[in-house]
This record gives structure tokens, sequence and C-alpha cells, in this order.
């Protein structure tokens, strides 16, 4: 088997998001791991490779996103959609310094949890 550069195996998976099948085309697919690896020539994907082909795919607006059993083809514009956490929740969860120990819990008020700050560390 011959190893193809991970830019070519990237212009495939992007070729192939182009194809109809399954009823769709220019629609986000699947795709098994031995596939993927009989279109990369390679007996064994490992983690540089995913990484070059994933950093190839996202150059040209796709990705290439691992699962456990199969791997997606997508474009970023798929997700622009999805919906965005706000800063008050991304806040709770910052890091904080050994000095600065915040305990958050969950308050039940009227029926409906809400995360407290708790300052009785």
């Amino acid at each position: 088997m011959i190893a193809r550069a991970t830019y070519e195996t990237a212009g495939i998976l992007r070729d192939l998001y182009n194809e109809e099948f399954g009823g769709d085309e220019f629609e986000p697919y699947q795709i098994g791991w031995d596939q993927l690896r009989g279109i990369a020539g390679v007996e064994r994907l490992t983690d540089s490779i995913l990484s070059d082909i994933g950093t190839a795919m996202l150059d040209s607006g796709y990705a290439l996103v691992p699962f456990d059993n199969f791997l997606l083809v997508t474009m970023e514009s798929n997700f622009k959609m999805a919906r965005k956490v706000p800063p008050r929740i991304v806040e709770m969860h910052l890091a904080t310094s050994e000095n600065e120990s915040v305990d958050y819990e969950l308050a039940d008020t009227d029926g409906t949890l809400e995360i407290v700050e708790d300052d009785t560390i």
C-alpha cells in the first residue's frame, strides 16, 4: 500500500463531500476508520496523520471529527447556527489560583436549579 500525502487525502475527503450518495450531496457524512485508512494508504492512522489531515481540512473550511466508530466530515458553515456558551457560564468554570478556591453548588429555588457560589470555604 502506498501512502498518500495528507493534503491529497484531505482533498479526496472534500471531493466526497460534494458527491451525491445517501440521497444527499453537500451534506456531512460518516466514513469508517478502515475506509479512511484505505484512502490514506496507511496501515494505521496515527495521531499525527489524523492531525495533519484535519489541519488540511480546516484550511479549506472543512472539518474531520473522529469518533469511536467512525469519522465525520463536515463544513465549518454547518456549525454557524450552533448555540454559543454565554460568558457568564464560562466564568463559573474558569480555573482559579490556589488562593482563590471557589466552590459552586446547586440550589433548588421554586423547583428550578440554580448554580450559586458557596462562600463558606
